[in-house]
């Protein structure tokens, strides 16, 4: 976990970045701006945490799961263990620790929102279940549907579907750019904790 030093330093650390750049842009991309799309919680305040850019350990991840809980309302995480069939892998001591802390203490008593993408290794026969992390009493899983309904070539068998299509979402992306490719469960978490964020703003 690191501070944001600003622009990147480099292309390839660059390209690391995207991911959490078009899934903060589901979540919370400016109103009638005409610019790329509008995000589900417009009105929604967001931050970034960089953990995946360096070795990532539990304590690392304890960090970033407890960063200001009195302050983040919904932990939008897009990523997990390996999605190649052979990988049962969750959080160690610390990051269940702060998973439990979060649920317990967070968000002034009332319990952090933990939003966890359940994984695209469909085609590598992986399946959620191996994942402690999409898997936790903690964490809300979240799957995606194509726009026919029907199961997506990435998706993690854990409920029956059928078909093969996947749609992309028009989002945020880097160096003030707008892109289509930001698919899969990825795309689907955000959405969710925009959501989610919209019934917390209602309340």
């Amino acid at each position: 976990m690191s501070p944001s030093p600003g622009p990147p330093r480099r292309v390839a650390m660059a390209k690391s970045l995207k991911h959490g750049t078009r899934c903060a842009g589901e979540v919370a991309a400016s109103a009638n701006n005409s610019y790329c799309t509008v995000g589900i919680a417009y009105n929604a305040k967001i931050g970034g945490v960089r953990m995946l850019d360096g070795d990532v350990t539990d304590m690392v991840e304890a960090k970033s799961l407890s960063l200001q809980p009195q302050h983040i309302d919904i932990y939008s995480a897009s990523w997990g263990p390996d999605d190649d069939g052979k990988t049962v892998d969750g959080p160690a001591s610390l990051a269940r620790q702060a998973f439990e802390n979060g649920i317990r203490l967070g968000r002034k008593g009332r319990g952090s929102i933990f939003v966890w993408a359940s994984g695209n290794g469909g085609r590598s026969r992986d399946h959620c279940s191996c994942d402690g992390y999409t898997n936790s009493i903690y964490t809300i899983s979240i799957s995606s549907t194509a726009e026919s309904g029907k199961k997506p070539w990435y998706l993690e068998d854990t409920t029956y579907s059928s078909g093969g299509n996947y749609n992309h979402k028009i989002t945020t992306d880097l160096r003030q750019r707008c892109t289509d490719s930001h698919t899969g469960t990825s795309a689907s978490a955000p959405m969710a904790a925009g959501i989610i964020a919209l019934a917390l703003e209602a309340k």
